[in-house]
């Protein structure tokens, strides 16, 4: 990994030539442009296809986006804004899902700026890289529109890249499924405080609360995906049965459209907490019943 030298960046040296151009030779043309609002100025001074840059931090942090380094001063600007929300543990088993900024509670606006000394480097996406896949689909979900003109238009993603964001996060949903139902299976071969009669009611409400959160998060995803709500309990009904008895144990995970990882979590968050309750009543002894008090003696 070369370190970052923004004085040998050809965007930034770019962004230098265009400003000497537009301020002597063709300012009146240019201003032109961004006044008829054909142009994303935005993402200026980019040209050809889509440029996603990484900036890459010192400590560690990394953020995906439309890059705006033709300024001079202390900072440079990122749009459009993608990040890694840490995951690890989930029951899934990824360690990470993609986060679009700007769904914070300060909800952020107009790009990010960061300061030149906290990046280690800058280095472009590739068109195939699993982050871009997974910004592509996100801006398929959402239904982006590119602008008419852009000197860095952004890309939506084919309906095969969807296809594939579907299908692993269905597998996700699964997975966890598979996850919660086999911790009440280790459960159920402890030597429990209740009667194997109970054990077994237990784990059957257990059971049915887990494939409740299942369909759910699979309606979710087809309403995600644009069905309509008869249509989705459809896809939902469908899908479980295409699912059932899998596991999904050996499959790697895919990086999730923030939309479907958003759905992917709740899940997992669900699973975990139906697991939690009936686990408690699994393992902790009924209450003994108080014993009666006896009746006052008419004895003296």
């Amino acid at each position: 990994m070369n370190l970052y030298d923004p004085d040998r960046d050809p965007v930034r040296r770019a962004g230098r030539w265009l400003r000497w151009g537009t301020r002597w030779v063709a300012l009146p043309v240019v201003l032109g442009v961004f006044v008829s609002g054909n142009l994303d100025a935005r993402s200026l001074p980019v040209f050809g296809p889509e440029r996603e840059s990484a900036v890459l931090f010192l400590d560690g942090q990394a953020y995906f986006g439309h890059l705006d380094d033709s300024g001079d001063g202390g900072t440079l600007v990122l749009r459009d804004v993608y990040y890694f929300a840490n995951a690890t543990g989930s029951l899934t088993g990824l360690p990470v899902g993609l986060v679009k900024r700007g769904t914070e509670a300060h909800e952020p606006a107009d790009g990010m700026r960061i300061n030149r000394d906290r990046v280690l480097a800058i280095e472009q996406v590739g068109p195939a890289a699993p982050v871009m896949q997974a910004i592509e689909a996100e801006r398929q979900i959402v239904h982006s529109s590119p602008a008419v003109i852009s000197l860095n238009r952004t890309t939506i993603g084919a309906v095969s890249t969807l296809t594939a964001q579907r299908v692993a996060a269905e597998h996700d949903v699964q997975r966890g499924y598979t996850a919660a139902v086999d911790q009440l299976a280790k459960l159920n071969a402890l030597v429990l405080p209740v009667s194997k009669a109970e054990a077994a009611a237990i784990t059957d409400r257990a059971v049915g609360d887990l494939r409740t959160v299942r369909r759910n998060a699979l309606a979710a995803l087809g309403t995600t995906l644009g069905f309509s709500a008869t249509d989705a309990q459809t896809y939902a009904g469908a899908t479980e049965a295409v699912l059932a008895n899998q596991t999904f144990a050996n499959e790697p995970g895919v990086l999730l459209a923030p939309d479907l990882n958003g759905i992917v979590n709740r899940a997992t968050e669900l699973y975990g907490q139906v697991g939690d309750t009936y686990a408690k009543q699994l393992t902790q002894p009924k209450t003994a019943s108080p014993s009666p008090t006896p009746s006052p003696s008419a004895r003296p």
